[in-house]
């Protein structure tokens, strides 16, 4: 294993600024995972990783050891590990980089996934849209509720977050690796190619538990704060569905909303 010294290290500076910038992430099809337990959930879903930095510090716990055998047992074995690049940052070098400093954590780059042409989106099951959810804590979150509830596709229209910076990749937990992800235009441009519902969280809408949600559609979710667009709120084919809360509470985050509307969903379904 490499040890890296200095804070002015070409390869640390390279994943400095790739956790920081979303278009070279685009422009490398690359990504910088952070945390043991994000790293382990992508290379369960096999994951190619180029570059590890682990902390002196973090190696000094006692389960560091098991975590780097199994990681490199699951890159293919030590010949194929060997590939990547496993580098030691001694003490406090990781500074700087994304949510290391205040845990020690190792940090991963891995390679991801293209987002998928829409001519492939899936008539079966249930998506979602996101409207402009800008906050990238709060768009993982919406990621790994979507995984949790068996929803089959997510789409972030533009204005959203970059579905690969560090905070919504961690904020995900793995939510990335289990969902199908599609890149789209608009809104309009792609509903004519659904045949089921299309329902949006409102609170001017229907209360949820009055609503039948049982149908798999797509359900669009406001951004913070704005809310759903004009254009999405006033569309023919959307239906507004809300979530009855006392008068003094003006809203609830996407994520929050989220979550409660799948369950609603997922409760209707049991009946």
């Amino acid at each position: 294993m490499e040890v890296i010294r200095s804070r002015s290290n070409e390869l640390v500076q390279r994943v400095r600024k790739l956790a920081h910038d979303a278009a070279l992430r685009r422009s490398q099809g690359r990504c910088v995972l952070l945390g043991e337990r994000l790293i382990q959930d992508w290379l369960a879903r096999g994951a190619v990783l180029s570059q590890v930095l682990i902390p002196q510090r973090w190696l000094l716990r006692p389960e560091a050891q098991r975590a780097l055998l199994s990681w490199q047992a699951q890159l293919g074995g030590l010949n194929k590990a060997r590939s990547c690049a496993w580098l030691l940052l001694e003490g406090t070098l990781a500074d700087g980089i994304p949510g290391l400093v205040t845990d020690a954590a190792p940090i991963a780059v891995a390679a991801f996934h293209e987002l998928e042409d829409i001519e492939s989106l899936p008539q079966d099951g249930d998506i979602l849209f996101f409207d402009g959810i800008q906050d990238p804590g709060n768009l993982g979150t919406c990621l790994r509720t979507a995984a949790a509830f068996g929803v089959k596709a997510c789409i972030p229209g533009p204005g959203c977050a970059d579905l690969w910076s560090p905070k919504t990749l961690r904020a995900a937990m793995g939510a990335h690796q289990r969902l199908s992800l599609f890149s789209v235009r608009s809104f309009e441009s792609f509903i004519e190619r659904l045949s089921g519902p299309i329902r949006a969280a409102d609170a001017q809408g229907l209360a949820a538990h009055e609503s039948d949600l049982r149908l798999p559609g797509l359900w669009v979710l406001g951004a913070e704060g704005r809310g759903l667009s004009a254009a999405i709120k006033q569309h023919p084919r959307v239906s507004l569905h809300a979530i009855p809360m006392q008068s003094h509470t003006e809203s609830l985050n996407a994520a929050m909303a989220q979550g409660i509307l799948l369950y609603e969903q997922y409760r209707q379904r049991q009946r």
